[in-house]
């Protein structure tokens, strides 16, 4: 996945709000960025002076966007980039799914996105393969801890209640997915931030107990775009 134009160089001031981060430009000056992703941004976005890389948001409202800039990438560690716009997960996913990057999901044919299922959710993807339908939800992981990529790095009781809704899949005789993108290339296998939300930890072991899969791709990145890298194993505890 290319961005339409290189991102742009800055540095990390401070965040005051969830979706708002206050960077410092080449030139010196501040101003305030979107930031897309409403986690914590733990081990991604934490001490002042952190490199970021932002992206132009388009001039589309009559009076002009509220942010010039959208953060899409942070350097916490030298040589280490972090995604941190969780919106592009899905559509990395797609990407992952037409060129068959993984092998467990190789063959799938995309029936639709944002289905509708469940009690009032939307899967990210269902697919088909031989015959058989499959609920495939998607997940951005960013937070690092040690060798591992964990999810959420917030409480969140949406991906609880996704989980439960995979489940509910396989006992009406369907497949059912959870996929992680992890966006971050320091890491080497996915697994529950129990120490963040052990709600979440629970019920991913659940999910996994009545036969829902997990897989996770890792991405690497740089200022040109993001690209799908090597399927990473998921483990339901982090060891």
């Amino acid at each position: 996945m290319l961005y339409s134009h290189p991102l742009i160089p800055a540095e990390f001031v401070r965040r005051e709000k969830r979706y708002s981060v206050l960077v410092r430009l080449p030139e010196g000056e501040e101003v305030w960025a979107h930031s897309p992703n409403p986690g914590r941004l733990l081990s991604c976005l934490e001490e002042p002076g952190t490199p970021v890389y932002l992206s132009h948001v388009p001039q589309r409202e009559k009076n002009g966007p509220k942010y010039r800039f959208r953060v899409e990438q942070s350097e916490p560690l030298p040589g280490v980039r972090v995604g941190i716009n969780p919106i592009l997960a899905n559509a990395l996913t797609a990407e992952i799914l037409q060129g068959a990057l993984h092998p467990e999901l190789s063959g799938a044919t995309v029936l639709g996105r944002e289905v509708p299922y469940g009690e009032g959710s939307r899967v990210d993807f269902l697919l088909e393969r031989a015959g058989r339908r499959i609920f495939l939800e998607v997940k951005s992981v960013t937070y690092r801890d040690g060798d591992a990529g964990l999810f959420p790095d917030a409480v969140s009781s949406r991906a609880v209640r996704h989980l439960e809704e995979l489940g509910n899949c396989i006992r009406a005789g369907d497949m059912a997915v959870i996929f992680y993108v992890v966006q971050r290339a320091d890491v080497r296998y996915v697994a529950p931030a129990d120490r963040i939300d052990p709600t979440y930890g629970d019920a991913f072991r659940r999910a996994v107990d009545r036969g829902v899969l997990s897989f996770a791709m890792q991405i690497k990145m740089d200022s040109a775009g993001l690209f799908p890298g090597s399927p990473l194993e998921v483990r339901c505890h982090h060891s």
